[in-house]
């Protein structure tokens, strides 16, 4: 991904500026909302391994296969944070992404945890309130 773009994290900064980094691993993301966008960017690029090795061991799936992921992510809003600051040890991010498959758009709304460890933060589990359609092309 040309790092000049647009983050695929829908930031508002450059991809070079934002995400890249820490999907490059030559940074580690100092809060758990830096962690939660670049893990949002992991998956619209399909790179399983960092978003593993962002993973708290004790949750993290043996495997993720990306191969018949046909979602295109369209939107990602931060609705909160609590914690998840670089004094923090525990953080809690709310979110909601748009994401189009086939001729629907669907809603995916989140709480997620994260814990640090060791000084990194790593995704730990989350609720969905929401995950479902919520249009057909054209309905928007």
């Amino acid at each position: 991904m040309d790092k000049h773009s647009a983050c695929t994290c829908f930031s508002g900064f450059s991809f070079g500026e934002c995400c890249a980094p820490y999907l490059e691993r030559l940074a580690i993301p100092d809060s758990a909302e830096a962690l939660m966008r670049s893990r949002f960017s992991a998956f619209q690029l399909k790179n399983a391994e960092y978003l593993k090795a962002t993973w708290d061991a004790t949750k993290r799936p043996k495997q993720l296969d990306f191969e018949k992921d046909e979602r295109m992510w369209s939107s990602l809003d931060i609705l909160s944070t609590v914690g998840g600051q670089a004094k923090d040890e525990r953080g809690v991010v709310e979110f909601k992404a748009r994401y189009e498959l086939g001729d629907a758009t669907y809603l995916f709304h989140e709480i997620s945890r994260f814990v640090k460890q060791e000084g990194r933060w790593l995704y730990l589990d989350a609720t969905f309130p929401y995950h479902g359609k919520v249009a057909h092309k054209g309905e928007w």
